[in-house]
């Protein structure tokens, strides 16, 4: 089976969310926290419920608000022809005959659970969508017992719809011939093309029951490999690539033969000394005695039975650095990309994959994208990676590319070219994508910022005042590349010493945060920075942030009524804030007071939107004059002096 489409209702900050898996390669890219990592989990959830397992406060939050309890995980496969599920003891059967595939012809099912209480089995309603003869629509063949098709066939011998030969020549001890039978001689063809989109309950009754269970075990395997992951003690290796070979091995029908034969001994050895103990306790009580059994009341799990780690000076690899743990991972895929070609192993496998680049050189990423692209090439393997590097997502074909970009709902894109591809990503992941190897010797200096609104800052008053353009100009300079180096990564940035492997010139630029918890945080990365061997600067703001160096003036007459004017604390104020309070707490539509909200992500996305509007609407109309009286002038001058020192060399 292949995974086709997810489809999200109601989970986490998706209320709806629809991914078409068109490929056995996929890489969805998006900024982070657009809900990456939340497609990945829900596979999780669904496939295994045990890397990461369903949670009461999974449920979508505006859906709690509108009292919704209930939240979807659905996920539609293509079954192949050699699919086959076996319902009734020894027989197949096939999903199309059995009218049990949806209108697309895709094996659609549906994960449901009721987030009104705590989470247990009894909370997740399993079901199958299919297209289904309306002629049955209340009374699906699948759910009926035995019985009840022996006696509807009778009714068709009876009423001589089907004559005593035909009668005899069907298998009547098992379902499934039976209700070929009954599809055979009850359907008209017109009633075989008038259907209905159903959904059939799978823990209602032993026949659906077992349907499930079927379908189960032709489910491709699903490894989640996360991207920052704890190493904690009660670690279960879930990322050990061994445990994936443990449970791949537990496939092969040699070995699942001598397994069945241990259980089957077992069960007999362990069922003779509880007939023995019955034995003995009939002489003493025959009416207790006649009320046990010895029953088989679990299938052996035997996936945890074996245990196998890497070890290196008796340190287990959950133990090991992430960089050493992703290095191993890298050189599994490379090993089975190998070993697909002469594996004659059939089962279908997903492997997810978090974000590859992390705590990797660009070297390893290029080989692991390189080995994963070769193993999705298996026509059992499907890959999905998610990534917000657009350089991981130009190593694939633009197909193969599947891009979240978040607005009030979340939306999914298919890019005709890779030009309106990195446009997007340009505007939402705030990076400039990718450089061209062709074009790589003409940049001669790499601006460093902290996050893509300072980005925004810096190229606007460079365009709006004259004498900073005249220094250098910035906007469309092949000679400049600005990062945005995303403040959680500066230290890894600094530490790897990444950017030196260019030997290009650098200037950083970064927020100094006095007044805040954690005042000039980057400046111990400086020295590392400047030791080089280039023509390096560093700088770090001596405001608080961007937005301190925007007038007040210009804050006043956007945000009419605001009451703070220029004094000595305004170099260290949080204006984002400041602003975002005076916002919300003067709106018509504010039910309770800022310091009243308990919701920090909901202040903070307030927050995140004064900042942009700062950064790239206000930002527009600094003049020379407004920085002369902020005192920041001639601290702007230097740093487009030093970018065109850096540029010459």
């Amino acid at each position: 089976m292949k995974l086709k489409k997810l489809r999200l209702e109601n989970f986490r900050s998706y209320r709806e969310l629809d991914i078409n898996f068109d490929y056995n390669m996929n890489i969805i890219i998006g900024k982070n926290d657009v809900g990456k990592s939340t497609v990945m989990e829900a596979l999780e959830i669904f496939f295994n419920n045990d890397l990461v397992k369903l949670q009461q406060d999974d449920l979508n939050i505006d859906a709690q608000k509108e009292g919704m309890t209930s939240l979807k995980i659905i996920l539609s496969f293509k079954v192949e022809d050699s699919d086959t599920i076996v319902i009734d003891s020894s027989n197949p059967t096939n999903l199309e005959d059995e009218f049990l595939l949806d209108k697309n012809g895709l094996l659609t099912l549906i994960q449901e659970c009721d987030c009104s209480k705590n989470i247990t089995k009894a909370s997740i309603k399993y079901s199958l969508e299919c297209d289904y003869p309306s002629v049955w629509k209340d009374k699906p063949k699948i759910n009926l017992k035995i019985n009840d098709l022996k006696k509807e066939l009778n009714e068709l011998v009876d009423n001589e719809v089907i004559s005593e030969e035909a009668y005899e020549s069907i298998t009547k001890s098992a379902n499934a011939p039976i209700r070929q039978a009954l599809y055979k001689y009850l359907l008209e063809e017109e009633d075989k093309n008038d259907r209905t989109t159903i959904q059939i309950d799978l823990a209602k009754g032993d026949e659906s029951k077992s349907l499930k269970e079927s379908i189960d075990k032709n489910l491709p395997l699903y490894f989640l490999f996360q991207s920052d992951r704890a190493n904690k003690d009660s670690d279960d290796d879930v990322q050990n690539p061994l445990k994936i070979a443990i449970q791949k091995a537990l496939q092969n029908d040699k070995i699942k033969n001598m397994l069945d034969e241990v259980e089957k001994l077992m069960k007999e050895q362990i069922k003779q000394v509880g007939d023995d103990t019955l034995a003995k306790l009939q002489e003493m009580d025959p009416a207790i005695a006649s009320t046990l059994n010895p029953n088989y009341s679990k299938e052996p799990d035997w996936k945890s039975v074996f245990k196998f780690n890497f070890t290196g000076n008796d340190i287990p690899l959950n133990k090991r650095g992430s960089g050493v743990r992703r290095l191993v991972l890298l050189n599994y895929f490379r090993a089975e990309a190998d070993r697909k070609i002469n594996d004659r192993y059939n089962k279908s496998v997903i492997y997810a994959i978090e974000e590859p680049e992390t705590s990797q050189h660009p070297d390893y990423q290029q080989m692991l994208i390189k080995s994963l692209l070769e193993l999705s090439s298996h026509k059992n393997h499907q890959v999905i990676i998610t990534t917000h590097t657009p350089n991981i997502a130009k190593m694939v074909e633009l197909e193969n590319v599947i891009a979240i970009i978040k607005d009030e709902t979340g939306n999914i894109k298919k890019y005709k070219d890779f030009d309106l591809l990195f446009e997007d990503i340009k505007n939402t992941l705030g990076v400039l994508p990718s450089i061209d190897i062709k074009n790589i010797s003409k940049v001669k200096c790499i601006v460093c910022l902290e996050g893509k609104l300072d980005v925004e800052f810096l190229l606007n008053i460079n365009d709006q005042i004259s004498e900073y353009k005249e220094i250098i100009e910035l906007k469309d300079n092949n000679e400049i590349l600005i990062i945005p180096m995303g403040g959680s990564t500066i230290q890894y940035w600094a530490n790897k010493n990444l950017l030196k492997k260019l030997q290009i010139n650098q200037v950083h630029i970064y927020d100094s945060d006095i007044g805040s918890d954690e005042p000039n945080k980057y400046s111990k990365y400086f020295d590392s920075i400047n030791s080089q061997g280039l023509n390096n600067f560093t700088f770090e703001t001596k405001k608080r942030e961007m937005e301190n160096y925007i007038h007040h003036n210009i804050i006043n007459d956007t945000y009419e009524g605001f009451p703070i004017i220029y004094s000595e604390e305004w170099d260290t104020l949080d204006l984002g804030e400041e602003v975002a309070k005076y916002v919300h707490n003067n709106s018509e539509n504010s039910e309770i007071d800022w310091d009243e909200i308990e919701d920090k992500d909901k202040k903070k996305k307030k927050v995140s939107r004064v900042k942009q509007r700062f950064n790239e609407e206000l930002s527009k109309q600094i003049t020379k004059q407004h920085l002369e009286e902020l005192e920041a002038f001639e601290e702007i001058k230097e740093w487009f002096e030093k970018i065109k020192e850096a540029t010459r060399g």
